[in-house]
């Protein structure tokens, strides 16, 4: 792919990114799923945790599988698909967290139901 064209496709992907509202809703309710996780009231899935964070360690980290030093823009292919992988496992674990707190919005004000003699 050349240059030129995958600043393109970049720059569009960036420009959609923009447009979707409903992304930084999303990293709204992520840092909301780790307050209520970080309180005991939501427990996530851990794995989907898990491998996000690795998938962010990996991308911070200066160890690379191609890396940046050698291959110039090439090395950023890497952390690219590294960063979608690890993406696709926090956005699962938001939808959930947030079907959770639809349901927890949904029944606040049901009641147990009592006995009456």
């Amino acid at each position: 792919m050349k240059k030129s064209k995958f600043f393109k496709v970049a720059g569009a992907a960036a420009m959609a990114a923009q447009k979707d509202k409903s992304f930084f809703e999303k990293v709204k309710a992520f840092f909301k799923m780790l307050g209520d996780y970080k309180n005991g009231s939501y427990k996530p899935d851990n794995m989907n945790l898990f491998i996000g964070f690795v998938a962010t360690l990996y991308i911070v980290s200066p160890i690379d599988i191609i890396p940046e030093a050698l291959f110039g823009p090439f090395g950023l292919i890497d952390d690219f698909g590294i960063l979608l992988f690890g993406m696709k496992y926090f956005n699962k674990e938001v939808i959930k967290y947030l079907a959770w707190k639809d349901t927890q919005t949904a029944y606040a004000n049901v009641e147990d139901a009592k006995i009456i003699e």
